[in-house]
C-alpha cells in the first residue's frame, strides 16, 4: 500500500504532474486576462514546468507567482512583441485571402517561425539571466539549429489545439484545463536536452 502512494510510484507520479500542470493552466488563464500580462504569465508556467522536469518540483503557486513578479518586465515585454507579431500576421492573412491568395503559405511558414521562436524565447527566459535582445537572438539560433526538435514542439503544440478546436465537445473543456501547460510540458521535455548542453557552457541559470 505503501508503495502505491509513493512518490517514486509512476502512476501517482504523472497524477502529480497532472494536477500541477492543471494548476499552472488556470493560473496563467487567468493571469493572461488583461492580455498585457500574458507574457509574464507564460513565462512564469515555463518557469514551474522546466523545474518540473527537472524534477526540482516542489509547490507550484507560490514559485508560480515569484517567478511572474521576477520575469514580469521582460515575459510582458515579449508578450506584447508576440501579440503584435500575431495580430500583423493575422490581418496579412486575411488581406492574402482576398488579394493575393498565393501568399497565403509564405504568411503561414513566417507564423510557425514566430511560433518556434517564441517556445524557446520563453523557456530561455524564464531559466536564464540575459538581456532581452541577446534571449530573442538565442532563441533563434535554437530554434534553427535544433530543427527536429523545434518541428516536433509546434506539431505536438498545433496538432493538440486543432485537434481540440475540432471536437469542442470534448476538446475545449481539455484546453480550458490543460491547453497552455501541455503543450508547455511537452516543449520543456524537448527542450530539456538542449538547456542540458547549454548548462555546461553558462553559469547564468536562474536561482
Amino acid at each position: 500500500m505503501k508503495k502505491l502512494f509513493s512518490s517514486d510510484n509512476p502512476i501517482m507520479k504523472a497524477l502529480s504532474i497532472a494536477a500541477d500542470l492543471l494548476i499552472l493552466n488556470l493560473l496563467t488563464l487567468v493571469l493572461s486576462v488583461p492580455l498585457v500580462t500574458m507574457g509574464a504569465a507564460v513565462t512564469a508556467m515555463h518557469d514551474i514546468v522546466i523545474r518540473i522536469v527537472r524534477g526540482e518540483e516542489g509547490y507550484t503557486v507560490k514559485p508560480y507567482f515569484h517567478a511572474f513578479a521576477v520575469n514580469f518586465k521582460k515575459g510582458t515585454l515579449l508578450g506584447l512583441i508576440l501579440l503584435a507579431a500575431a495580430a500583423v500576421l493575422y490581418f496579412d492573412y486575411r488581406a492574402a485571402q482576398t488579394y493575393i491568395p498565393e501568399m497565403k503559405a509564405g504568411i503561414i511558414a513566417i507564423g510557425v517561425i514566430v511560433l518556434a521562436i517564441s517556445f524557446y524565447a520563453f523557456a530561455m527566459l524564464a531559466r536564464y539571466e540575459n538581456t532581452f535582445g541577446k534571449t530573442l537572438k538565442n532563441a533563434l539560433i535554437l530554434t534553427i539549429g535544433n530543427f527536429p526538435r523545434t518541428l516536433l514542439m509546434v506539431v505536438a503544440a498545433v496538432g493538440m489545439w486543432v485537434a481540440c478546436l475540432n471536437f469542442t465537445q470534448f476538446g475545449i473543456p481539455i484546453l480550458l484545463l490543460f491547453g497552455l501547460s501541455l503543450p508547455c510540458y511537452v516543449n520543456c521535455l524537448l527542450i530539456n536536452g538542449v538547456f542540458r548542453k547549454l548548462d555546461g557552457e553558462t553559469e547564468q541559470e536562474k536561482s
